[in-house]
């Protein structure tokens, strides 16, 4: 069937419904908008090009990064990676020393989990460590009453039983007296920024005007 533009084709679903007829476009229509298509995208995600002053303020501050890494003597063995890669970069488009400074970032904050897991780790082994050396003393404590000694040597360590000063015995610590407690002053941020929110006014705080956050994510 022909339209007055081109051929016209009718759709017709499973169950036999006919749907109004629609023009087909022809293979050199189609070869022409394909072609508009990737001049747009083209266009859409062409970066653009920096500026003279953007590219010397970038480079100004990629040296002046590069001279800070040189001179710093705290960085360990394990940081020498992010500071020899960032030292080594002879970069002309601040785009790639963009590129540079989020992979020198991700590289880090990777390593900071990892420290963090590291410390979460120790602080589990030492409180084992702890609960280990109050049982021991315990144990000694029994064995050396009921041998009786007074004292006793082994390979590394020496115990004793000596005049132990006075401490406290906590009876009732609801009798105690608020003087003899220490209180510690936490802000609510929280609480603070939903009443901040709703029109409170507290005195010291206010609502910032907000505006961009720079986020930096791990690419999968």
């Amino acid at each position: 069937m022909l339209g007055r533009f081109g051929p016209l084709r009718r759709d017709t679903d499973a169950f036999g419904i006919v749907y109004p007829a629609r023009r087909v476009a022809s293979r050199e229509e189609t070869k022409g908008m394909n072609s508009d298509q990737n001049r747009v995208d083209d266009a859409v995600s062409a970066p653009p090009v920096p500026s003279g002053w953007q590219l010397e303020r970038a480079i100004s501050a990629w040296q002046q990064l590069r001279a800070e890494l040189v001179e710093d003597a705290e960085l360990v063995e394990d940081e020498n990676a992010i500071a020899v890669a960032l030292r080594a970069a002879d970069a002309k488009d601040p785009r790639d020393l963009l590129s540079g400074l989020i992979d020198a970032s991700m590289w880090a904050t990777r390593r900071a989990e990892e420290a963090k897991a590291i410390a979460a780790e120790f602080t589990a082994r030492r409180a084992r460590y702890e609960h280990h050396v109050e049982r021991f003393r315990i144990l000694i404590n029994e064995l050396m009453t009921a041998i009786p000694l007074r004292k006793h040597a082994g390979r590394f360590a020496r115990a004793s039983f000596a005049v132990a000063p006075s401490s406290v015995l906590v009876t009732d610590e609801q009798l105690i007296p608020d003087e003899y407690f220490k209180v510690e002053r936490t802000l609510r941020r929280a609480d603070l920024l939903a009443d901040l929110k709703v029109g409170v006014v507290v005195d010291g705080a206010q609502l910032s005007n907000g505006g961009e956050t720079l986020r930096i994510a791990r690419l999968k």
